[in-house]
């Protein structure tokens, strides 16, 4: 018999990032205070979590570097990140909601606002769908 076996996250230095994984933090992030920062190994690719004292996280693709999630437990995703499209629709649609989630998926992204309405956008940042 064959067990799989699921390493638990393991706590890793800030520097261990990819480089535009730091530059990402240190562009969108200036102010936060990074708390820690976990490696998890799922199957065949990692994933870095970087954790501020805020409460807030970024998680990001090991091989890549390129953010995967962004949860705000204080303020909102950052303008900077928010691809246009998705800004436009929800600046004219959800006026002053903030995003307080934003995701890539394998259809696009996923974005969740203050009011828990959660807004599916393909790969080129257009309106697919709402759900509450």
């Amino acid at each position: 018999m064959a067990f799989a076996v699921t390493a638990a996250p393991q706590k890793v230095d800030f520097g261990k990032l990819p480089k535009n994984s730091q530059e990402f933090i240190q562009k969108n992030f200036p102010s936060e205070k990074v708390k820690s920062v976990e490696m998890d190994r799922e199957a065949s690719w990692d994933k870095y979590t970087v954790y501020f004292n805020s409460g807030n996280q970024v998680s990001f693709e090991g091989g890549s570097g390129d953010w995967s999630q962004i949860i705000m437990k204080e303020g909102s995703v950052p303008m900077s990140v928010i691809p246009a499209k998705i800004k436009t629709y929800t600046g004219n649609n959800y006026p002053g909601q903030r995003v307080v989630m934003l995701e890539t998926t394998a259809d696009g992204y996923k974005a969740v606002l203050a009011n828990k309405t959660a807004l599916d956008f393909d790969k080129d940042g257009n309106f697919v769908k709402a759900a509450k």
